[in-house]
C-alpha cells in the first residue's frame, strides 16, 4: 500500500476555499437560525397579503335617504336603515366609511300614491371598486307619497295646576288665534287645534304673560310654520253672578229700541258686585243688536256680562210697530 506523504496531507487540507466554495458556506451555513426566522417572516407576510386580498363576504347596516319630489311627502314611515350583503376584500370592507354606508333613493319619478320600492333598482351606494353588493334585507319597502297640505289651526293653550285659592282664571289670549301647519294631508287634516306645551298655574294670584310658548304636535310628519305664541293670562278673585233688574237699555246711536230695560246677571266679584248699583250699570246694543256691559272705567275689565233677559232686542218704531234688526 502507498503511503502519501505528511506534507502533502497538510498542505492539502490548508487549501484556501474557493469563492464559490465561500458563497455557499455564507449562504446554507453561517447564521442559519437568522436566515430560518427571517424565511418565516417573510412566508407570514406573504401569507397574510394572500389571505387579505381574498374575497369575503359580510352584512352591513345602511342608513337610506329618501328624496322625494318638492311638492309631495311620504305619508308613511319606511324603514331608516336596510341590512346589505358585500362582497369585497378584507381590506376594502374594514376600510368602509359612514359616508359609504348611506343608500340613496330617489323617489324624484313616482306620483301621488302608494308604491312598492324594491332597493336592488333604486338603492345607489357611492363603494369601492371591487365592493359589489350581493342583496338587501329586507328587498323592498311600502312607500306613500301625498301632497303636502297647509292648513290654520286654532291655538289652544294648555294649562298645568290652579291658581291661588280665591282666584281663577278670567280669559286666556294667545298671541295669534291661529297657527299655519303644513305636512301630508292625512296627516295634517286629523288635526283640529294646535295644543300648546303647558304653562304652570299653581299658585298665581296675578295676570301674566307666558312668552315663546311653543306648539305641540307630535306628528312629525307634521311642520309648523309658527313654531311658538306668547299667551297672556288674565287671572283675578274668583267671581261669582248676580242678577240686576231694571238696567238701562241703548240702542245704536239714533235709534230707539225695545225693551228700554233687562234684567242682566254679571260674573264678577264678590266684594264688588255686592256694592254694585244698577244706575251704575248699562246695556248697549251695536248696530247688530248685539247687547255689551257698559260699566265705570275702573269695573269695565272686571266684571263681564253673563246674560240679558230678554235676550233680544228690537227698534222700536212709530205707532207702536216694531221690527227687528234689518227688517224694513
Amino acid at each position: 500500500m502507498p503511503f502519501q506523504d505528511v506534507d502533502e496531507v497538510s498542505e492539502e487540507i490548508m487549501r484556501t476555499p474557493s469563492g464559490v466554495e465561500r458563497l455557499l458556506r455564507k449562504l446554507f451555513v453561517e447564521d442559519w437560525s437568522l436566515k430560518l426566522l427571517s424565511l418565516g417572516i417573510t412566508l407570514a407576510l406573504w401569507l397574510m397579503v394572500t389571505s387579505q386580498n381574498q374575497p369575503v363576504t359580510t352584512h352591513v347596516n345602511v342608513q337610506l335617504n329618501f328624496i322625494r319630489p318638492e311638492s309631495l311627502e311620504i305619508s308613511n314611515d319606511p324603514p331608516k336603515t336596510v341590512d346589505v350583503t358585500l362582497t369585497g376584500s378584507h381590506s376594502k370592507l374594514d376600510n368602509l366609511s359612514a359616508l359609504d354606508l348611506v343608500a340613496t333613493i330617489d323617489l324624484t319619478d313616482q306620483r301621488s300614491g302608494e308604491h312598492i320600492i324594491r332597493f336592488a333598482e333604486k338603492a345607489l351606494l357611492s363603494l369601492p371598486r371591487g365592493v359589489k353588493i350581493n342583496g338587501f334585507l329586507p328587498s323592498v319597502t311600502p312607500i306613500k307619497l301625498e301632497p303636502i297640505v297647509q292648513r290654520e289651526l286654532q291655538t289652544d293653550p294648555k294649562f298645568e295646576g290652579q291658581p291661588a285659592d280665591g282666584y281663577e282664571i278670567y280669559a286666556t289670549i294667545p298671541s295669534q288665534s291661529t297657527v299655519t301647519v303644513r305636512g301630508p294631508a292625512s296627516h295634517v287634516n286629523l288635526l283640529d287645534k294646535a295644543p300648546t306645551e303647558t304653562i304652570w298655574l299653581s299658585g298665581q294670584k296675578e295676570s301674566f304673560k307666558a312668552t315663546s310658548v311653543a306648539i305641540n304636535i307630535p306628528d312629525p310628519k307634521v311642520d309648523l310654520v309658527d313654531a311658538a305664541v306668547d299667551v297672556q293670562i288674565d287671572i283675578g278673585e274668583r267671581r261669582i253672578e248676580k242678577s240686576f233688574s231694571g238696567v238701562t237699555v241703548l240702542g245704536p246711536p239714533g235709534v230707539n229700541v225695545e225693551p228700554t230695560t233687562a234684567t242682566v246677571s254679571i260674573l264678577g266679584p264678590s266684594r264688588i258686585l255686592e256694592v254694585l248699583k244698577p244706575g251704575l250699570i248699562k246695556i248697549v246694543l251695536n248696530n247688530a243688536f248685539e247687547p255689551r256691559l257698559e260699566l265705570p272705567a275702573e269695573l269695565q275689565s272686571r266684571l263681564a256680562l253673563k246674560s240679558t233677559s230678554p235676550s233680544k232686542f228690537v227698534q222700536a218704531k212709530s205707532g207702536n210697530k216694531t221690527t227687528s234688526p234689518g227688517s224694513k
